[in-house]
């Protein structure tokens, strides 16, 4: 009855004209933003959302600065009035500087998300350039100005962009400089969630803890070396937290309307951040309502008003189906949350390295917490005193954000870019578990170290760096997983953006255009870029016009170019290989440079030299050649009829002689090759056709095998015995039945076969010389390496280095009087994506 009377006695001081305007007003503009859609005006939002959120920032932003100038004087007094003993606040300062160093120094700065930190970035750009807040999704960058030749609405809150935004005229809009910023605010973070929790609990034990525990986190770390928002939606969460207590002590209009402004900019940090306002707003009724005054409308109007860039976002792309694809991730909160526990607690592989980036004992701590706190806000009930019970409450509504993630966002945490998300939980999980560290460091100084003694308090702060320097060694002596940047090594994407932009590093500067399958990753660095599909639907003037307007024009053949299956069902990804595939057909390349990426794909970078004006697949072919008595012959077919086309040249060569060079015809001929020039074994054919500048326009390379005097294709004979680590021996084909293929280039005889392998044929002496090529197939190239001997009766004849995928080599020996003739491979410690192509095996 009580509880009852107190909640009408709260409404009531909302019951006079100024705070019923204001409760209508802030219940109104999520309520109508959501709406619009729904009733015709979906581009009334679209709208608003490309051009209102930037002049919103700004106001919010100078009218936080006002308050805070007007508000400088009583937050000094408020602030020395919580800070702890200068013991732990020396304490937390050094332990927050000491992390801060070595995630420095330890961890590379670079994307761990790599798509979805460009976003931000390119969100950036437009702001600078052309003050939208939409995603500039490709982009020409010239003569001062950016260019959107595509842009979208962003499905990402503005709020990290628009920081970005406000650096950019003092830092440069590279946007390099971000990797400072996100690292300033990991000491920062640290000291703001040690004062939050200090103002509210009154415990510095706990809040260095809490502070330390969240700080030396691996995905913590890893992520305030990138650039994701994670790391901001933690500082937000750790500031709006402290200015909560600073404007429930003070109680005014002021005070609160200051924290609505910071906790509107919270809410733009991720959609779902939206879900943790209700915490603060139900726990702030109770002094907000203590009066019939304005705290309350000014609160609930400020916050609903600058929130609008958050809710414009929410309702723009309502029912969009974002993530999952066909899999849907919606409905799965039971199943990622048992998953993520699993990978969280056990993040270590069979060789005690870091496979993700968590720490196990923090799991376990954050266990004995929740039966801590549980325990506390019970037992403490009995004194009438619900502290816990409220921490309880307020962590409860605060994470229904969590649920929203793991339930909407295919929250997975074995999908590594899914990681990220962890650190919205990560800060609570920190407190939670501090609290059985803290209680047990006080236990331990005042029943042991220190009983009755005026010298607890120092005894307690010694205990604490204890405590702290084992936690930080645990963390720190997993400094090598940190230098291979374990967080997101599987991430094809980033590791593929890291190449292309070392590359550029190594380049003289110059006004460059790439031509991508993700353009904004390049825009977003301020180099223009634009899609495949966009060039393609260029005319030919307007390929001209492009490539003189820039110094260089490059194509990327990136992970999107490569398959269609290689992705986790749950991840939001789209490959565009057919559109690479046609788009290399159409236009002319040159090659430029390769980076071989784990799991299967080259980045390959090509420079771009415009459209083709013929078509490959007509200029050249050729049929299986046919021999008589005395000769080989070889038909060809030259197809393009055009008159153009008789400027070029048709050349063919025989085991690198030219046997015929004529000027290019449309038409069917022979080509009779004397058996006198035809040696024994395989014998290699090279079918060109040249432009007027002698151009390779197209080439056909085939072999055609000779068995006179006794020569032996050992791929058409039965061999002795083989074996193989893995899969079954391919003959004239890949491992994975494909054609065999190694650095691009294809292969019609041979074996394919996977290390470790042995293949033993019995020549019975017959033989003076083996030859063959051999390289890793294109099909796997994540190999550590192999490589091949050739051994004669039991002997070793021959062996190559190790090599690695890209690799063609070539190996002959003498093999006179060798009776068993074994070919063995031999994997460089891991056997994976060991495919193995022995090309053209031959004795003679």
């Amino acid at each position: 009855m009580k509880i009852k009377n107190d909640i009408l006695a709260l409404l009531k001081n909302l019951a006079h004209p100024a705070g019923i305007a204001g409760v209508v007003i802030a219940l109104a503009i999520p309520f109508l933003v959501y709406l619009a859609p729904n009733i015709g005006h979906k581009e009334t939002i679209r709208q608003l959302d490309l051009n209102l959120p930037i002049p919103l920032f700004c106001v919010q932003f100078a009218l936080a600065i006002v308050l805070v100038v007007v508000l400088n004087k009583d937050f000094r007094e408020w602030f020395r009035s919580i800070l702890p003993a200068k013991a732990f606040s020396i304490m937390a300062l050094v332990f927050a500087v000491a992390v801060s160093i070595f995630a420095a120094t330890q961890i590379e700065a670079r994307h761990r998300v790599q798509s979805d930190e460009s976003v931000f970035m390119s969100v950036a750009q437009n702001m600078f350039y052309n003050h939208e807040s939409g995603t500039c999704n490709q982009g020409l960058f010239f003569d001062g100005k950016l260019q959107c030749t595509s842009k979208s609405n962003s499905f990402k809150t503005k709020g990290l962009s628009f920081l970005y935004f406000l650096g950019m005229p003092l830092f440069g809009s590279d946007l390099h400089w971000i990797f400072n910023m996100e690292l300033l605010m990991l000491p920062l973070s640290f000291l703001l969630m040690f004062l939050a929790i200090v103002a509210w609990t009154r415990q510095p034990l706990l809040a260095f803890f809490a502070s330390l525990l969240l700080a030396l986190q691996p995905t913590v770390l890893f992520q305030y070396r990138a650039m994701s928002v994670e790391p901001l939606y933690i500082f937000l969460s750790a500031l709006s937290l402290l200015v909560f207590k600073w404007a429930f002590d003070r109680n005014t209009v002021k005070h609160w309307a200051l924290l609505a402004l910071i906790l509107a900019f919270f809410a733009q940090t991720r959609q779902e951040t939206a879900f943790c306002l209700f915490a603060f707003i139900i726990f702030a009724l109770p002094k907000l309502l203590d009066n019939k005054d304005y705290k309350a409308p000014a609160f609930f109007v400020t916050l609903s008003l600058f929130s609008v860039p958050a809710l414009l976002t929410i309702s723009y792309f309502q029912g969009f189906g974002f993530q999952g694809g066909e899999y849907e991730a919606h409905g799965h909160f039971i199943e990622d949350l048992l998953k993520n526990w699993e990978i969280m607690t056990k993040p270590l592989n069979d060789n005690g390295e870091l496979s993700n980036p968590f720490l196990s004992y923090f799991n376990y701590l954050f266990a004995l917490g929740v039966a801590y706190l549980l325990f506390r806000a019970f037992y403490d009930l009995r004194k009438k005193n619900f502290f816990y019970l409220e921490v309880l409450a307020f962590l409860a509504i605060y994470h229904l954000q969590t649920y929203v993630i793991l339930e909407n966002v295919s929250g997975d945490f074995g999908i590594e870019i899914n990681q990220r998300y962890s650190l919205v939980m990560l800060p609570s999980m920190a407190f939670v578990a501090a609290l059985p560290i803290a209680h047990f460091v006080e236990i331990i100084v005042k029943t042991s170290i220190a009983p009755n003694s005026k010298n607890a308090g120092r005894f307690t702060v010694i205990a604490a760096i204890v405590v702290a320097a084992v936690l930080s060694g645990w963390t720190a002596h997993y400094k090598a997983d940190f230098n291979k940047n374990i967080m997101y090594n599987r991430n094809h994407l980033t590791i593929e953006e890291h190449e292309i932009l070392g590359w550029l590093k190594e380049q003289p500067a110059k006004n460059r255009l790439f031509i991508y399958g993700r353009p904004w990753h390049f825009v977003g660095y301020g180099i223009s870029s634009i899609h495949y599909d966009q060039a393609r639907k260029m005319s030919e003037n307007e390929i001209n016009d492009l490539t003189k307007k820039y110094d260089e024009v490059y194509y990327i053949r990136g992970l999107d170019c490569w398959d269609s299956q290689t992705y986790h069902k749950k991840a939001v990804e789209h490959r565009i290989a057919t559109t690479c595939d046609v788009f290399e057909k159409e236009m002319e390349l040159e090659g430029v440079k390769n980076f071989l990426i784990t799991n299967n794909y080259w980045v390959q970078i090509a420079r771009f030299l415009g459209r083709k004006s013929y078509d490959p697949s007509k200029i050249l072919t050729v049929s299986a050649p046919r021999t008589t008595d005395t000769t080989l012959v070889l038909g060809i077919e030259l197809k393009d009829p055009r008159p153009e086309a008789k400027q070029w040249m048709f050349k063919m060569e025989l085991n690198n002689v030219a046997v015929i060079e004529k000027q290019y015809e449309a038409g069917i001929f022979e080509i009779n090759v004397t058996n006198d020039s035809i040696k024994p074994g395989y014998n290699k054919m090279l079918y060109t056709v040249m432009d007027q500048n002698s151009k390779v326009l197209g080439s056909i390379e085939d072999y055609y095998f000779d068995a006179k005097n006794g020569a032996l294709a050992l791929n058409g004979v039965q061999f002795e015995s083989h074996k193989q680590a893995w899969g079954s021996l391919h003959t004239n084909a890949s491992i994975e039945g494909n054609k065999m293929t190694v650095n691009g280039k294809k292969f019609k005889y041979g074996y394919g076969t996977h290390a470790a392998s042995e293949t033993i044929f019995n020549l019975e002496g017959k033989f003076n010389t083996f030859s063959m090529q051999y390289g890793l197939d294109d099909e796997s190239l994540c190999s550590n390496g192999v490589k091949i001997q050739v051994l004669g009766d039991d002997k070793v004849l021959a062996e190559t280095e190790f090599f690695k995928a890209g690799f063609l080599g070539t190996l002959a020996t003498d093999v006179k009087d060798v009776q068993k003739l074994t070919i063995k491979s031999i994997a460089n410690g891991s056997i994976d994506c060991a495919h193995v192509d022995l090309i053209n095996p031959e004795v003679k």
